[in-house]
């Protein structure tokens, strides 16, 4: 760019300068110093030689194609299937040192071994046992030709870990044959000897600590153990979160924890980080589908953590389509459901919808199209559970609610009575909401329960609403939304039997 400029300026200042042969001269010799300097501080564009094809393979922008990884890591793949290994050193050293990102978040280095150690990229998902030998032989080969690459092993351990699983397949364990077995451990224990002897290698790589994680996963290590490789890992890359998201799962009852201890580290690595980056770190380890995958039997865990991990994600890291995949299909999949966040997410994705998120187009569509229809009536929602936590924040407004409070709970005790049968065999909260008007009417009311009793206050209150009646006193301002947040035994005693 600088060159092109001195070169259209340069006969206007020779023309300006006819008068005078000694500025013509200097005006020469400064502009083309100026082009030497220029030329000189021009950056290496491409300092891996790579051809256009594999420039353009590896520079998608995640920000609008949810494709980009996968042709990063199919890119990748076509270099290990030409052999390509002093570019694939050369790639792998430089994202590496440089802690390159997708837009999103996701690291580059993590995305590049996607491409290393499968033998069939995606959509392709079960590769032949040919095609599993012919890529450990190229990984092997990579290795040889090159001893001082960190990238070759840590390629093939990986390989190995993924191969032994072709092995175990992937039903329960008293499913798996001797002779599965057998395979399994022989391909771990070759993984294991892979990643020992690279860890004497000058280089090192934050995917070493990532496949050993995934051996003591898979060895069932003991726990302290394998906390203290995750945090030998997390002090090597800070930030790296497929540590976590692989210790997350191996917390699992199925694995080596307890119920509950995926949420409670999950929590507490993230406290440990605290502020937003605690919060990204939250949303990263959580919308991995090993740790949460839409099932009735996963953790619990802070769906409001989730989405402000997931903002604060998009604010430091820049927007991701396959991190609003991810948002979207744990706001219609998981916990108490979302679907504000959804229907704002899926308008936002558009086409690009991530086929390893939703499985089908058209389960994506259908989620899409319920999202949308219940947005409105969510948003409405929220807006009213925002007043009403703004109005409990006063001292006149606690006041308040305690006397809406006595004259509610006396409502549902009359209905327990009346329509309460089974009642006293009811448990848990429920919650409640009305809307009062200037002179204690009722304006609006929702009760968020089920059976005749909740229907029995239900239409009470919608009764005095039509009668225009003042069960309530005059509210501080109008309308005046109260939140109610009540115990079905506080009423079982009253219940008809």
């Amino acid at each position: 760019m600088t060159q092109g400029i001195f070169a259209k300026s340069l006969p206007c200042l020779l023309i300006r300068s006819l008068t005078s042969h000694r500025t013509a001269l200097v005006l020469i010799l400064i502009a083309a110093s100026t082009i030497a300097v220029a030329a000189d501080q021009k950056p290496t564009l491409n300092p891996c030689k790579l051809s256009d094809a594999e420039a353009a393979g590896l520079n998608g922008d995640l920000s609008t194609d949810v494709m980009a990884v996968h042709e990063y890591a199919g890119t990748i793949a076509q270099m290990l299937k030409e052999e390509e290994f002093e570019k694939l050193d050369c790639v792998a050293d430089q994202v590496r040192a440089n802690k390159e990102r997708f837009s999103g978040g996701p690291w580059k280095i993590h995305e590049l071994y996607a491409g290393l150690y499968d033998p069939a990229q995606y959509p392709v998902e079960h590769p032949t046992q040919e095609e599993w030998l012919g890529l450990l032989q190229k990984l092997e080969q990579w290795k040889t030709t090159r001893p001082n690459s960190i990238t070759a092993p840590v390629a093939l351990a990986r390989a190995y870990i993924r191969f032994a699983y072709v092995a175990r397949g992937g039903g329960y364990a008293n499913t798996v044959s001797e002779g599965g077995w057998k395979l399994f451990g022989e391909r771990i224990a070759k993984a294991k000897q892979t990643l020992n002897e690279a860890s004497t290698l000058p280089a090192k790589c934050p995917e070493w600590y990532l496949d050993m994680l995934l051996i003591a996963m898979t060895e069932s290590w003991e726990r302290e153990d394998t906390r203290a490789l995750f945090e030998q890992a997390d002090k090597f890359e800070p930030g790296y979160y497929y540590y976590a998201r692989v210790y997350a799962t191996y917390l699992f009852p199925q694995w080596s924890g307890r119920k509950g201890d995926t949420e409670q580290f999950t929590k507490e690595i993230a406290d440990r980080v605290g502020g937003d980056q605690g919060d990204i770190l939250y949303f990263q380890v959580a919308s991995s589908d090993t740790v949460i995958c839409g099932c009735d039997d996963g953790p619990q865990m802070s769906w409001e953590r989730i989405e402000r991990g997931f903002e604060a994600s998009e604010k430091k890291y820049g927007v991701s389509m396959l991190n609003l995949n991810r948002i979207a299909y744990l706001a219609t999949h998981y916990g108490k459901l979302d679907l504000y966040v959804a229907d704002k997410t899926m308008t936002r994705i558009g086409e690009q919808w991530d086929s390893e998120t939703w499985g089908k187009k058209e389960d994506f569509e259908a989620m899409k199209e319920w999202a949308a229809k219940s947005a409105p009536f969510v948003a409405k929602t929220r807006a009213i559970e925002a007043a009403a936590e703004t109005n409990m924040k006063t001292p006149e407004g606690a006041r308040y609610h305690s006397s809406v409070e006595k004259t509610y709970r006396g409502l549902v005790q009359a209905c327990a009575s009346t329509d309460g049968a089974g009642v006293d065999k009811w448990e848990g909260e429920f919650k409640a909401f009305v809307s009062v008007g200037v002179k204690g009417t009722v304006e609006d009311n929702r009760i968020y329960a089920m059976g005749p009793v909740a229907v029995c206050v239900y239409h009470k209150l919608l009764t005095m609403k039509e009668q225009q009646a003042t069960p309530f006193p005059p509210p501080p301002q109008a309308p005046y939304w109260i939140r109610l947040d009540l115990d079905w035994a506080d009423f079982a005693p009253i219940a008809t039997k």
